[in-house]
């Protein structure tokens, strides 16, 4: 079995799901799941009964 490492970040606010998005070079925000992408193995959202938990499983042991 390979060994993961999962993360959760819960958020209240459901009415807005995270999707990768193109960011300009002097852009402060948009480029949080790319490199969620770039490293996770796998990531996604679910809802809760109040807001979302965004998650994401790293691979231990190997390079991403």
């Amino acid at each position: 079995m390979e060994a993961v490492l999962r993360i959760e970040v819960t958020d209240p606010r459901g009415e807005r799901w995270p999707r990768p998005r193109v960011a300009a070079p002097g852009d402060r925000f948009g480029r949080g799941l790319h490199i969620v992408g770039a490293l996770a193995r796998d990531w996604g959202v679910r809802d809760r009964v109040v807001g979302k938990t965004v998650w994401a499983e790293l691979p231990l042991g190997e390079s991403p």
